[in-house]
């Protein structure tokens, strides 16, 4: 499928709704907005590409696009 719908995933935790998502083959995660260490660190090696904002008040459509 090419035509994917995107998700900016928030209050992430360990990325398990994008995972499942993805898995469906319709979705794929643009970015995770997760403000714990461990977490983003588990973000960090299953989606190396994809960026990470830690606090959901300083996220916005200017920083997004």
């Amino acid at each position: 499928m090419t035509n994917k719908l995107k998700i900016l995933d928030l209050f992430s935790g360990i990325g398990g709704f994008s995972l499942g998502l993805e898995n469906t083959g319709y979705y794929e995660t643009v970015a995770f907005c997760e403000i714990e260490e461990f977490p983003q660190q588990v973000l960090k090696k299953n989606w190396p590409k994809v960026p990470i904002y830690s606090d959901i008040k300083e996220l916005n459509y200017e920083r997004l696009k």
